[in-house]
């Protein structure tokens, strides 16, 4: 990677092309992946892909988690995740979450669970590898992320804290 610096918030598009897959469950088992089109940014309401204040150097890359313009939340947390593992496959009722990437290439997983959604029970799918790629994801949306060939490691800033009652299961990452 070449040194550089980030600005905090700036929209990843704006300097990591995406190719956001939009899909639907179907097929004869329901456990088949329809993608219908592929778009710049995610559809489902209240995600946010932006990009985190980063400085790159030839010694490290520093990644800014949260400043003033950006609450950190309750609860914060690291998630290292082995190649070819997924973490998550789950919504929350109650908690917000913002997943950066902080090292790896991470496949999200996204769908709309919230029932008055008009975007209800689509799937965004999309992956990340730059570090401070940040994916805001609020209640209701299911989330699931894979680190494909890589160590993955993320860092979770949740607004409230953890409550395994909020945690709705969902099987995300064994869809085809």
């Amino acid at each position: 990677m070449k040194p550089h610096d980030l600005d905090v918030g700036e929209a990843a598009q704006n300097f990591i092309p995406m190719a956001v897959q939009e899909a639907r469950i179907g097929g004869p088992s329901g456990k088949v992946l329809q993608i219908e089109r592929e778009i710049e940014a995610p559809t489902l309401g209240g995600v946010r892909v932006s990009q985190s204040q980063v400085f790159i150097n030839e010694r490290r890359v520093l990644v800014v988690s949260h400043n003033s313009e950006e609450p950190a939340g309750i609860l914060g947390y690291s998630v290292v995740v082995r190649p070819g593992y997924s973490v998550g496959d789950h919504y929350h009722h109650r908690r917000e979450e913002r997943i950066l990437v902080l090292h790896g290439r991470a496949l999200f997983r996204l769908q709309d669970m919230r029932p008055q959604s008009p975007t209800f029970e689509t799937l965004n799918l999309f992956t990340l590898d730059y570090p401070g790629a940040c994916v805001h994801i609020p209640t209701g949306v299911a989330h699931s992320i894979l680190a494909d060939s890589t160590l993955t490691v993320l860092q979770v800033l949740a607004s409230a804290d953890y409550d395994p009652s909020d945690d709705v299961h969902i099987n995300l990452s064994s869809l085809d």
